[in-house]
């Protein structure tokens, strides 16, 4: 049976904001971001509002489902494994001020070592589990129609990981706020890209976050 998979990054956050590495922070959606909410709604094809969906349990992903106005028809499901990366000692800082201060782990970060650990946070090679724990999960799943509410950085890994690239070509996909990607996923596990839908072009963060 093949399925869809339809990925959201949830919409634009308030810009004082913009240009920091925000992890686990929990925040409101802006105006501008509850206005995008309707253009994404516009966008959801038909079939994902009845499928299953599964959310991060980030404030911002909740706020998004509820203003989507499909939760009375669907229960979604809360997975831990769909949260941000966790920046440690790094959430809340641009990358001008990081490139001053760690500039030798801003380049491990760049290069994607999955050795490296942001300081009292998260490994890359504990983000790159957590994105091949949830395709499983989602290959091991009997829905054939798939909706999952997350943050730009998960969802590029997890892009990655269906459609079976390199985890360190995350920085090459740039997934704004109120993105839509749609994947079908085959009988083999194959994934193919079929739609991206950008509803805004402002970047939140500078490069790679």
């Amino acid at each position: 049976m093949k399925k869809s998979l339809c990925l959201l990054r949830h919409p634009s956050i308030p810009p004082e904001y913009a240009g920091k590495y925000l992890g686990r922070k929990e925040v409101s959606l802006s105006e501008e971001g509850i206005q995008e909410v309707e253009r994404i709604r516009e966008k959801i094809f038909e079939k994902f509002i009845t499928g299953k969906v599964y959310l991060s349990p980030a404030k911002q992903c909740i706020e998004t489902f509820n203003e989507l106005c499909f939760h009375n028809k669907l229960d979604p499901e809360i997975k831990e494994e769909l949260q941000e990366l966790d920046f440690g000692d790094w959430e809340g800082r641009s990358f001008s001020e990081l490139a001053e201060i760690n500039s030798e782990g801003l380049k491990k970060f760049a290069n994607f070592s999955s050795s490296f650990r942001f300081p009292n946070g998260e490994s890359l090679h504990e983000f790159q589990k957590r994105a091949e724990s949830f395709k499983e999960h989602i290959l091991s799943s009997s829905d054939r129609y798939i909706f999952v509410l997350s943050h730009g950085g998960i969802l590029s890994n997890l892009l990655c990981s269906f459609l079976g690239l390199p985890h360190s070509f995350y920085t090459k996909f740039r997934i704004f706020p109120s993105t839509l990607i749609y994947l079908d996923i085959f009988k083999n596990d194959q994934a193919v890209l079929t739609d991206l839908i950008q509803i805004t072009s402002v970047r939140r963060s500078e490069w790679p976050g």
